[in-house]
């Protein structure tokens, strides 16, 4: 199944998923409008006649449906900031780039190539330092914002190949779009219980106030709140479990796919199976987030995940599950260091890459072995001076501006008086000096290296105040606009930037169900730009439109137009193109790349703009296609303006 269909089916699963809560929602509100009318029945409603009856049924489900629906949107709100805010509400810290522990530097490095390999931002790593048990978890509304924990006891008794394991398969959650159900269904869940919780409370109140009808009344009434509210969060757990085995045996797919080596993963379940901890972790609201979990992380009658021995079996179909446990008790290694893998022996292809486009959507989501080879490799190539930077929210701050700075004496003098104007106003900056600092770092990245670079900055940019990332996007794109022209790294870099920002704002699904047909400007605008980038000459952009467009729409598409202001058009164009049915993005992106690939060459700058599109459009595409020739690598990024 490959990363469409995955989508396509995920879209599917969710709307019969929110059918399904939302008849779990009209049973429970039904049974307490039933509640409301026994108690009231023998009251002075019953004098309005049925029409009163009706009234007063309609504005207690009403009131009920409000007092679900509010419970729900305040859980969710309260988990609006992202993946971090749940790791850190289960006692997750932070992996810092630089940490000094070898094994949180082994999981920094794995998160950090699965992220190149698959064209997502680098998501935030944390661990969960108290949790002694083998278990992870992948949070977040959006690859923008979400954040990979691993606990403790996965990092001590997991090699590399096991954890890269384990890594992959939150990271299939990430690409599938799961992230951001699992949060809804923590949000639908609350809602559905909060009416237990009511009852509870009321019980609580009674047993130690009232005394006589009155009490014996509220007796009543939060019993009968309890138990409706239950047997509402039952229904909802059901639903949740069905849901959840099938997004995780998929999960499991996606990361073999992911890492070509079944045994990693397999390596990783027999670990669980063979410890005395397994996956169950301590934490209290474990019960809460059990869905989102790599394993089982605590025992429940509706199990949010397939048995071990079913998910073993999966990845190795000859596998005697009869003798898990004794197979598990000889997988248990003792806690010891496992040499370090920092090391690469081999080095990146310097031969062209080979443009397939129907390769190219099929890579899509399905980073390959040699992938996260490459990837390794882009990691190792980065500067030291660079990843260091990077973890410091004011120096990654810094390498964003210092990768706009033309190399032009007289341009790089203006760009720098417009940061002079706003330094210390609110900026978080006092003076060039942090830029001067890591100006070389920057001025000596290849080219093919600074949009791999650029990545690597958004977790240190989003733990900025809203305001100052507010201030460092208007920033940016005045700078990006200092000489009248926007060239594609610099469109590259506002896009996503942007894209970051407005992921932190608000929550926004994957894909959406628009079709071709009712993107027909949008799609032809997009062919425009991306034919115009590598033509030497209005014939060749023309028959670079041609050749991509016609794949995607054979019969009826727009004509060939050019575009002026390209940066801002294309700007708006990719916020409709981003709710695309999944099957129409692939087409979309096959065109794309036969219209790249359509004069035999592809330059940097169409690779920088083929992947901010495709991240932009959230099809997170291997970095393989990010290596040039050698030439293109013996010399750093060619100079704005120069």
């Amino acid at each position: 199944m490959d990363f469409y269909t995955r989508q396509a089916a995920a879209r599917r699963g969710t709307r019969w998923l929110i059918v399904a809560f939302a008849f779990s929602i009209a049973l429970v509100v039904s049974a307490l409008t039933i509640l409301v009318m026994i108690f009231l029945g023998e009251g002075p409603a019953q004098a309005a006649g049925s029409a009163g009856y009706s009234g007063l049924a309609a504005g207690a489900a009403l009131f009920w449906l409000l007092v679900i629906w509010g419970a729900s949107a305040f859980r969710t709100m309260q988990l609006r900031d992202g993946g971090g805010a749940v790791a850190t509400a289960l006692g997750g810290v932070r992996v810092e780039r630089n940490t000094q522990d070898p094994r949180l530097k082994r999981l920094h490095n794995i998160v950090e190539e699965m992220s190149i390999a698959s064209g997502v931002t680098m998501p935030e790593v944390y661990v969960l330092e108290d949790e002694a048990a083998i278990n992870a978890f992948a949070a977040g509304h959006s690859p923008a914002n979400a954040a990979v924990a691993v606990t403790r006891g996965a990092i001590q008794r997991l090699n590399r190949d096991e954890l890269q394991g384990v890594i992959a398969h939150e990271f299939s959650h990430i690409l599938n779009g799961d992230m951001r159900l699992n949060l809804r269904l923590i949000g639908w869940l609350f809602g559905l219980m909060f009416i237990a919780l009511m009852g509870r409370l009321i019980l609580r109140h009674s047993s130690r106030g009232r005394s006589g009808k009155g009490g014996a009344y509220l007796l009543l009434i939060g019993a009968a709140l309890a138990i409706i509210g239950w047997l509402g969060g039952v229904c909802g757990r059901v639903i949740q479990a069905a849901v959840c085995r099938r997004r995780e045996r998929l999960a499991d797919a996606s990361a073999v796919q992911f890492t070509r080596n079944p045994e990693g993963l397999k390596g990783a379940l027999l670990q669980i199976a063979g410890v005395g901890q397994g996956s169950r972790l301590q934490q209290t609201q474990t019960e809460e987030v059990a869905h989102m979990l790599f394993a089982s992380g605590l025992k429940r009658v509706f199990a949010t995940h397939p048995p071990l021995a079913e998910r073993i079996s999966a990845l190795d179909p000859g596998f005697d599950v009869s003798f898990i446990d004794e197979i598990a008790a000889r997988a248990v290694r003792e806690l010891r260091l496992e040499p370090d893998l920092e090391e690469l022996t081999s080095r990146m292809h310097e031969s062209r890459v080979a443009v397939v486009p129907a390769a190219v959507a099929a890579s899509v989501g399905n980073a390959s072995a040699a992938d996260m080879s490459e990837a390794a490799a882009v990691r190792v190539e980065l500067p030291i001076e660079l990843r260091e930077f990077a973890e410091s929210t004011g120096r990654a701050r810094s390498l964003t501006l210092a990768l706009l700075l033309s190399r032009a004496t007289v341009l790089r003098a203006r760009q720098r008086k417009m940061i002079e104007a706003v330094l210390g106003a609110g900026f978080g900056m006092d003076s060039m000096q942090e830029i001067d600092a890591v100006q070389p770092t920057v001025d000596a990245l290849t080219a093919d290296l600074r949009l791999p670079a650029l990545l690597q900055l958004f977790p240190a940019l989003r733990r900025l105040p809203r305001d100052e990332r507010t201030k460092l996007f208007d920033l940016v794109s005045n700078l990006a606009r200092s000489d009248a022209s926007v060239d594609v790294f610099e469109f590259c870099l506002m896009k996503l930037l942007a894209d970051s920002l407005r992921a932190e704002l608000e929550a926004r699904d994957m894909h959406g169900g628009l079709p071709l047909t009712a993107a027909l400007g949008e799609i032809g605008l997009l062919f425009a730009v991306v034919a115009g980038q590598g033509a030497v000459s209005a014939i060749d952009t023309r028959r670079a439109y041609e050749a991509g467009i016609s794949k995607v729409l054979p019969r009826e598409r727009p004509e060939f137009r050019t575009v002026a202001d390209w940066p801002v058009a294309l700007a708006a164009a990719l916020d409709r193109l981003e709710t695309l049915h999944p099957f129409a993005k692939r087409a979309v992106l096959e065109g794309l790349v036969t219209t790249i690939a359509h004069d035999g060459v592809m330059t940097q700058g169409e690779v920088d703009l083929l992947r901010t599109l495709c991240a932009v459009l959230q099809l997170p595409l291997p970095a393989l296609l990010g290596r040039t020739s050698p030439a293109s690598r013996a010399a750093p990024a060619s100079a704005r303006g120069a």
